[in-house]
């Protein structure tokens, strides 16, 4: 029986640290006092997924592991050029590498999924038709409401550019587009290479 590898780590900057325990095959999340909150066997883990996303000057990065019963996730939040590199960012990378780690030797065939999660895809696909509709819709109601050609050629632009995005929006995020399948040890090098 090996010791019980524990990893604290701060999901973001105000928030308290979770611990994040591996010990005989399990994940175990602890709160800051101690107290379980939740546990999964990897043994029974059937998905896991990998995502980071940049947004202006934050991280988001997310590991998800579903059993079939539960869904739970590892995540943290960091203002990038403030925080990357220090020792909450280094805490997270050890704790998901670990994971993935164990997860591994637990189940040798299991891949990670990476790129967007299926609801984010979904919501930017409905993004993606509502940009385009509208686009669609706004020379036919500049026609009807009687606008003037000046004015149906100012708005042109700004309408066509709104049309596009939406069109790049609903091919970027199309069903099974942007989402692959990884070894756990590719996104452990991903992870510890950041």
């Amino acid at each position: 029986m090996r010791k019980p590898r524990r990893h604290a780590v701060k999901p973001a900057l105000i928030k308290s640290p979770l611990t994040y325990v591996l010990a005989d095959g399990a994940l175990v999340c602890e709160d800051a006092k101690g107290g379980t909150l939740w546990r999964m066997e990897l043994a029974a883990v059937t998905f896991a997924h990998w995502s980071a996303s940049r947004a202006g000057q934050s991280l988001t990065r997310v590991l998800r592991l579903e059993d079939g019963t539960q869904r739970r996730a590892i995540r943290q939040h960091l203002y990038r050029r403030a925080l990357v590199g220090g020792p909450d960012d280094m805490a997270f990378r050890a704790c998901v590498a670990d994971v993935l780690r164990a997860l591994m030797a637990a189940q040798p065939g299991l891949d990670v999924e990476s790129g967007p999660s299926a609801g984010t895809a979904a919501a930017l696909r409905v993004l993606g038709v509502a940009l385009l509709a509208g686009a669609l819709a706004a020379p036919v109601l500049a026609l009807a409401t009687g606008q003037d050609l000046m004015a149906f050629v100012n708005w042109g632009i700004p309408v066509t550019l709104i049309g596009l995005l939406g069109l790049a929006l609903l091919r970027t995020y199309a069903p099974g587009r942007g989402r692959r399948q990884r070894t756990p040890a590719e996104v452990v090098a991903e992870v510890e290479g950041v």
